[in-house]
């Protein structure tokens, strides 16, 4: 069920701070109407970290009942306490998710045996199927193939990892060539700025975001299709990648943006402390989306 272009929602804040569920909603059908068999949240992209336990359960709530029979969803256990994702994942798994994926600890760093008894609760706290989101490039934490390998032969349902690494396509091949595809698909993050190469060493999807989506969708089918003559379609939506992904809050800025110019947001407003785009910064990303846009022209 991990393949394809699945999309991390990104949480709509109103201009005082507070969620905006409504926004939400719109986002959720604004995916499904682009054609997406899954949507993910909560991820880097959502502001995670800004949320409250409440929050998160509020808006998952949402998601569940929007997306229910049109997409998929996959709740992402980010709790960095063992015992708090533990029940997060029950909770979501409760709430109707249809896969969990999962962040492992890394605010304060944990060793190795700690690390694998929090990834452990997790898997064995619901039969769902999980993804890893191997952020190592995001969070420091790093897992060798051997040890992926024995939580998968522990956690049969364990069958795909998110690859958050910079750059992603050797890992993508070292997964592959270790792991196989049999049991395992792979997907990449960081908005896709490598999919042209994740894709041609193996790797199966992309978690990107939702504001250049229908793009995004394009883009995947073109490289998909044809591995050299896609990238002509990649190159055009490139410049936007290279301009959200400075940093993690110029990707949710970008995106939020793009979803308040499209009427799915009713604010394109940052959880505070956050970064927002000026009016020249406003301008230039509507230049490159001008160029993208044309991918939707691809065969």
């Amino acid at each position: 069920m991990f393949r394809g272009v699945i999309p991390i929602l990104h949480t709509p804040f109103r201009e005082d701070g507070e969620l905006d569920l409504e926004s939400l909603a719109r986002e959720v059908d604004f995916a499904c109407a682009a054609g997406v068999e899954a949507m993910a949240f909560p991820g880097f992209a959502s502001e995670w970290w800004k949320l409250s336990e409440e929050e998160i359960d509020r808006a998952a709530a949402v998601i569940r009942e929007r997306s229910r029979g049109r997409a998929r969803v996959i709740f992402n256990v980010t709790a960095q306490a063992t015992v708090r994702a533990a029940a997060q994942a029950r909770r979501f798994t409760e709430m109707g998710a249809d896969g969990l994926m999962c962040l492992p600890p890394f605010i304060v760093p944990a060793g190795q045996a700690a690390l694998r008894a929090h990834l452990r609760a997790v898997m064995g706290a619901s039969s769902l199927p999980h993804i890893l989101q191997y952020s190592a490039s995001l969070t420091g934490i790093r897992m060798s193939s051997a040890e992926i390998q024995d939580l998968h032969r522990e956690f049969p349902h364990f069958v795909c990892v998110k690859i958050d690494y910079i750059p992603p396509g050797p890992m993508v091949t070292q997964l592959v060539n270790d792991l196989g595809t049999a049991e395992f698909t792979y997907l990449i993050g960081y908005s896709g700025l490598q999919l042209a190469d994740a894709l041609r060493r193996g790797a199966h999807g992309l978690m990107g975001g939702v504001g250049h989506l229908a793009e995004d969708l394009h883009v995947f089918r073109a490289l998909r299709r044809d591995p050299s003559g896609g990238l002509e379609w990649f190159h055009r939506l490139l410049p936007v990648l290279n301009f959200e992904m400075q940093t993690v809050d110029t990707t949710v800025a970008v995106h939020k943006q793009l979803l308040f110019e499209q009427g799915v947001f009713a604010s394109p407003h940052v959880r505070q402390p956050g970064w927002m785009l000026d009016a020249a910064g406003i301008e230039y990303l509507r230049e490159l989306m001008a160029v993208a846009r044309t991918v939707r022209e691809a065969p």
